[in-house]
């Protein structure tokens, strides 16, 4: 899938992931390809995008979670 990551100056991220873990303000949030469409808001913590060959993380304030089955689009403040 897809992932996004966009604060209000750039794109940071746009990467093909094979799994998304997420601070979600009600919990850690999983997001797998052909998830369920999804809103939510996210709190201060860790993005964690797992694809084969690695892990990368990012460190947020907050932010504005949205899932399409094969797109995850994440509107943060850095």
């Amino acid at each position: 899938m897809l992932v996004n990551i966009i604060n209000l100056e750039k794109i940071i991220y746009s990467d093909e992931t094979d799994e998304a873990i997420l601070p979600g303000k009600e919990g850690q949030l999983t997001i797998l390809p052909n998830h369920a469409p999804l809103v939510a808001l996210l709190k201060k913590g860790k993005i964690k995008l797992r694809k084969k060959g690695g892990e990368k993380i990012f460190e947020i304030d907050e932010g504005i979670l949205e899932v399409n089955p094969k797109e995850v689009n994440v509107l943060v403040i850095l």
